[in-house]
C-alpha cells in the first residue's frame, strides 16, 4: 500500500538522544530531583485513560512528588524543562541526511508532519528544521502522550490522509512503532538493533535509506 504522508517523532528521531543526554549532564546534575520526578510523572501519565486535562494532571502529579502546588510545578516545567533543558539543543545537530530527506519527501509531493511529547516549534528552530513540515503537533494538543492512539489520529487528521496511508517514523519501539501500528499506521523504526519479532514495516539507521524506501514505494 503506497505511502501518502510521512510523520516524524522529534526526540531521538530527528537528532541522537545520546548526544542530547551527554550535553544535558550538567543540567541533569543540578536539577536531579526535578528530572527524576518529571520522568516518573510522564511514565504515570502514559498509563492514564481518560485524561481530561493533560496539563492539569501533569502539574498536579509533579507538585505532589515535589511537595509544591500545581502552579509552582507548572512554573518549574516551563522554566526548567521547556526552557533551560531545551536550550541544550542549540549544541545538538540533527542526524546526517535528515534535512535532505525531508526536502526530498516534500519535493515528491508527500505531506510531512512532526509530533512530540514536548513543545515542537522551538525545537525545530533550534535544530534548523523549521519550515519543513506541513503539520506540527505536540502532546498538549491531543491531550495524551504516546503510545495512546490520540496523537497519531490527530496527525492523520491534520495531514488529511487516512491513517493506514501514513508512515510514522520514530526511534522508540514501544511509544512510536507500537503506538503507530495500534492506530493503524505504517511504521518505520530508526534502530540498529530492532527486536527480532519487530512489527515495523521498515527499519533503518540512515535517513538516505528511509527516503529511498519511501520514494521507491511511491513510484512503484
Amino acid at each position: 500500500m503506497p505511502v501518502e504522508a510521512v510523520a516524524f517523532d522529534v526526540d531521538g528521531t530527528l537528532y541522537p538522544n545520546s548526544t542530547m543526554y551527554l550535553k544535558s549532564l550538567p543540567f541533569a546534575v543540578l536539577n536531579l530531583r526535578l528530572m527524576i520526578a518529571f520522568a516518573a510523572v510522564r511514565r504515570e501519565i502514559r498509563e492514564h485513560r481518560p485524561v481530561p486535562d493533560l496539563r492539569e494532571l501533569e502539574d498536579r502529579l509533579l507538585g505532589e512528588r515535589l511537595g509544591i502546588g500545581p502552579e509552582a510545578a507548572r512554573a518549574l516545567i516551563e522554566r526548567k524543562i521547556y526552557g533551560e533543558w531545551e536550550e541544550v539543543l542549540d549544541r545538538v545537530r540533527p542526524y546526517p541526511n535528515v534535512r535532505d530527506c525531508l526536502v526530498r519527501l516534500r519535493e515528491s509531493g508527500l505531506p510531512v508532519a512532526v509530533t512530540s511529547d514536548f513543545p515542537v516549534e522551538r525545537k525545530l528552530h533550534r535544530l534548523g528544521l523549521d519550515g519543513l513540515f506541513d503539520c506540527r503537533l505536540w502532546s498538549e494538543e491531543s491531550g495524551y502522550l504516546k503510545p495512546h492512539p490520540e496523537p497519531f489520529e490527530q496527525l492523520a487528521g491534520c495531514l488529511g490522509v487516512a491513517a493506514n496511508r501514513v508512515l510514522y517514523v520514530g526511534n522508540s519501539y514501544e511509544y512510536d512503532v507500537l503506538g503507530a501500528k495500534r492506530a493503524g499506521m505504517l511504521a518505520a523504526h530508526l534502530s540498529r538493533r530492532p527486536p527480532r519479532d519487530t512489527v515495523a514495516d521498515f527499519t533503518f539507521s540512515n535517513y538516505r535509506d528511509l527516503c529511498d524506501w519511501v520514494l521507491n514505494d511511491l513510484n512503484a
